[in-house]
């Protein structure tokens, strides 16, 4: 491994205050005024070389940086202590349970609720039943018309017929306007 260059010693700047002249480039000479001989600079990669190669060496208390208070050379993990085992009791297993073989217990009121018989359907008032045989009856014409079974008059009045019941189903059909209720506050009483 090769070795970091030493740095060349800078003057002492009170020695330059008290009248000796600063060093230059001449001060560096050798002897015999050549220039003395340095180091080639050391690449990146052989810096790093040797930073890792010195990682793990002890570093001397003389050399240190840091403050003592950061050593951690004293806080070498302690062993963990083992823990106890305890042993579980024994419990007795229940024998596997076929599902098929299962039968749920019977409730003794299942199967005696009998609903009560539906209301019976509303009769419909004679203009609501005029106005569906007018619908169906437009359509069956219109129908013969198309296959051609009955002639132009009989599509016309198929046409009537079909309009006008469906304008009278439109116009007999059920608004529930929150409007009308004829007792506004019939909501929860508290």
């Amino acid at each position: 491994m090769s070795t970091v260059p030493e740095l060349p010693e800078l003057p002492d700047p009170a020695e330059g205050a008290e009248g000796s002249a600063p060093a230059g480039p001449a001060d560096a000479a050798g002897p015999g005024g050549a220039p003395a001989p340095q180091p080639p600079p050391a690449t990146d990669d052989e810096l790093f070389a040797q930073l890792i190669a010195g990682f793990d060496d002890p570093v001397q208390a003389e050399d240190r940086t840091w403050p003592e208070a950061e050593d951690v050379a004293d806080l070498a993990p302690a062993p963990r202590p083992r823990p106890t085992i305890v042993r579980l009791p024994r419990v007795q297993a229940l024998p596997p349970v076929d599902p098929r073989a299962w039968v749920a217990a019977e409730d003794p009121d299942e199967g005696h609720f009998v609903p009560p018989p539906p209301e019976p359907l509303p009769r419909p008032e004679a203009p609501t039943r005029l106005a569906v045989a007018a619908l169906v009856l437009g359509l069956v014409l219109i129908g013969l018309y198309l296959t051609g079974q009955l002639p132009g008059l009989g599509a016309v009045l198929g046409g009537g017929l079909f309009l006008g019941g469906t304008a009278t189903l439109v116009s007999r059909m059920r608004v529930d306007d929150d409007d009308d209720d004829p007792d506004p506050d019939n909501g929860a009483v508290v």
